[in-house]
């Protein structure tokens, strides 16, 4: 009896070892992706703070079959500035080095503040300065990016439009567009670097449905930007 025994429990041992199980965390990878930004790439506007990162996540695992862990280092209301200074933190820097994917959306606040706040009339003599600025910042931001980390995919988002209630909003969408050139001209000077546009998202939508406020969209508007780059991510890295 203690022989049949025996022998079954090496039967167990050996069907399992031979079955395994394919979802277990020893045989999957974990991809990490790093996100970096203000307010939107936080999430606000979002009752659950998930934004369009929580989408990202969502399509990466769908497609991948594996998990996805996000390190999401974005603060409301910070500036390119804000970026310099956090990219010193050691902690962010080693995220930085294990990422398989980095995702950037910066620059609203820049805009905003270089306007001063004041959309109606837009002083361009400011506007262009905070430009300058801005598109400098992000090239220091870009090239620490990739002395932490040569390899991984780098996706840049562009501005949007939210301004579409002040009377001179074609001003202003017209500005947002040169500030577009200029992230996606940077982008453009990095190898595995992609500008994502975003500026014709919300175009001809009500913009009632898509924000939670003046500046920040509201879940089905984030859906919106995670289909984006999503899109943008499959397209260059050809995963299939």
């Amino acid at each position: 009896m203690r022989n049949y025994l025996f022998l079954f429990c090496v039967i167990l041992i050996l069907f399992g070892t031979y079955t395994g199980n394919p979802g277990s965390s020893a045989s999957t990878k974990v991809t990490n992706l790093v996100a970096i930004g203000d307010s939107i790439t936080h999430g606000v506007g979002d009752p659950e703070k998930k934004g369009y990162i929580e989408g990202v996540k969502v399509k990466l695992e769908e497609i991948k079959k594996a998990p996805v862990h996000v390190s999401n280092f974005a603060v409301p209301r910070y500036t390119t500035d804000n970026i310099l200074e956090q990219l010193q933190d050691k902690k962010m820097n080693l995220q930085l080095k294990k990422a398989e994917y980095i995702i950037l959306f910066i620059g609203t606040n820049d805009f905003r503040k270089s306007a001063q706040h004041q959309f109606n009339p837009l002083n361009s003599k400011l506007i262009n300065e905070g430009k300058v600025k801005f598109t400098t910042n992000l090239h220091k931001i870009l090239e620490h990016l990739r002395i932490e980390n040569s390899a991984a995919p780098i996706f840049v988002l562009g501005l949007y439009q939210p301004y579409v209630n002040y009377p001179n909003h074609q001003q202003i969408l017209r500005t947002i567009e040169r500030w577009n050139d200029k992230i996606a001209i940077v982008a453009n000077n990095f190898d595995h670097v992609y500008f994502v546009p975003t500026l014709d998202l919300f175009q001809n939508r009500t913009k009632s449905n898509y924000f939670s406020d003046s500046l920040h969209p509201n879940p089905a508007g984030y859906q919106l930007i995670a289909e984006r780059v999503s899109d943008k991510v499959l397209k260059e890295l050809s995963i299939k």
